[in-house]
């Protein structure tokens, strides 16, 4: 009769849902490790673009879903414009770190809790990476560099007649994604009610220290949006033309802090 029970247990144990976050179920710290210890400074295989980056062991935990994880802090990591020399704080599992150190360059003393660490006891399973320093890298810069960027500003229409201003609210998208990074723009235009501003004609023209290299004429769609693929960095004049008001001109600046329009004014 044991045989059944044991396939009954087993059986209850495969329909209990996984747990999100093996932290949850309790770990240990500081552990001791033969290899490994707080406050060594390794050299490591690298990306080319991270130059002369290395690492620093912060600290060791054991967790039982994930075995050994090292909480480890990675220098000069380069992520692209804006973002070009930094400090990348990183949980790894010990074989993923061991495939990825070279030399040992010394030891320092370490003091607290590792960057980032509280992040990851919430959610260790999803925080705790099982590639190399390298790859790790990589997946973090692609993940930086595929974000949404979103700033929204308010304007007046002026009626070309008598009438009214009628405000509204221009909200721009940037995405930057790839490397060498490409920028790209959507933007939507609608009434402060929400409702959208559509066949109105956006017209951008720059960078403003080189007029000729970028010139781009297009009409918002039924939902108010509009939408360019790959706009460079840099200072363009923003011109929204709608029938019955006056042009609305500024200035729009892509960055890699996002994209914003300023200095919005109504022509005469």
């Amino acid at each position: 009769m044991i045989l059944p029970f044991a396939l009954l247990a087993l059986a209850a144990l495969q329909q209990q849902p996984p747990i999100s976050n093996p932290c949850a179920a309790g770990y240990t710290e500081n552990v001791w490790d033969p290899r490994f210890t707080p406050g060594q400074h390794w050299s490591y295989r690298g990306r080319p673009i991270d130059k002369d980056s290395t690492l620093f062991i912060t600290k060791i935990d054991y967790v039982p879903e994930l075995g050994v994880v090292l909480q480890i802090l990675v220098d000069h990591v380069n992520f692209g414009p804006g973002n070009h020399d930094h400090q990348e704080a990183i949980a790894i599992r010990r074989d993923s770190l061991d495939s990825s150190v070279l030399k040992l360059l010394g030891i320092i003393e370490t003091t607290g809790y590792p960057q980032n660490y509280g992040e990851w006891t919430k959610n260790c399973g999803g925080l705790t990476y099982a590639t190399t320093v390298a790859d790790t890298l990589k997946t973090l810069q692609e993940a930086y560099l595929d974000r949404l960027l979103i700033s929204t500003t308010t304007a007046a229409l002026i009626p070309t007649s008598s009438g009214k201003p009628e405000e509204l609210k221009l909200t721009l998208k940037q995405r930057d994604h790839g490397f060498p990074v490409q920028r790209d723009l959507e933007g939507q235009i609608s009434a402060t009610d929400t409702t959208p501003v559509k066949d109105g004609q956006v017209e951008i023209v720059g960078p403003t220290s080189a007029q000729s290299e970028f010139h781009v004429r297009i009409k918002t769609q039924s939902g108010g949006t509009f939408e360019m693929l790959s706009i460079p960095t840099g200072k363009f004049q923003f011109r929204l033309t709608l029938d019955g008001f006056r042009t609305l001109v500024g200035t729009l600046d892509v960055s890699p802090g996002g994209a914003s329009l300023s200095n919005l004014r109504s022509t005469n």
